[in-house]
């Protein structure tokens, strides 16, 4: 792990000095299997229905996993790590061990189910940015999202922005457009259901 001085904790989220969020979504994915882990007789409790074992995941496990992920600026290895988890979880609960090479499209047919955990994000972290652009209480944030750092950028590949990840997700990749958007309630509901269904 990180050293102490560059690692901080506050209010369940984990904040480093350079603001990587990968270092948050490892310690939620960790928390969200120990929350599996405890409860697992109850998941992988074949008298139980599989539809009521699923509802109880995302009670009792995807809200331990998706604590801040409004939040979250996510690349595609952190996007790739989701969905493993959420791939894993759906093994155990079927026990379907590694050794079966049962491909991922199998488990879910078995599972009757599609891959949720990545959309729910997305709709959560657009969401996010519409509440925060109407909100009169977020004046402050609202200034930081729209504000512009003078100076030129180091060199290298850009790094993925929370904000990009949103305009990548809705298609919408000019900020003043994207803004614009949000401020319009029912407008925004649909581009946030848009993705919602691919």
């Amino acid at each position: 792990s990180s050293a102490a001085s560059d690692v901080y904790k506050r209010q369940g989220s984990i904040l480093t000095e350079t603001l990587d969020p990968d270092v948050e979504v490892k310690c939620r994915i960790e928390a969200a299997r120990a929350s599996f882990n405890k409860m697992k007789t109850l998941f992988c409790n074949d008298n139980l229905s599989l539809k009521l074992r699923q509802r109880m995941l995302k009670c009792y496990v995807w809200s331990v996993l998706l604590y801040g992920c409004e939040t979250w600026t996510l690349k595609v290895n952190t996007l790739n790590r989701l969905e493993a988890f959420e791939m894993w979880l759906h093994r155990r609960m079927l026990r379907i061990p590694w050794t079966e090479m049962v491909t991922n499209t199998e488990v879910l047919r078995r599972a009757k189910a599609d891959r949720e955990l990545l959309t729910v994000i997305k709709v959560r972290k657009i969401s996010y940015l519409g509440h925060v652009l109407r909100g009169e209480k977020y004046h402050i944030l609202q200034l930081i999202l729209q504000g512009k750092i003078e100076g030129r950028r180091g060199p290298g590949r850009k790094q993925t922005s929370w904000l990009r990840n949103i305009r990548e997700w809705t298609g919408i990749m000019g900020v003043a457009e994207l803004f614009q958007v949000a401020q319009d309630r029912e407008g925004f509901a649909e581009v946030i259901a848009n993705v919602g269904r691919t």
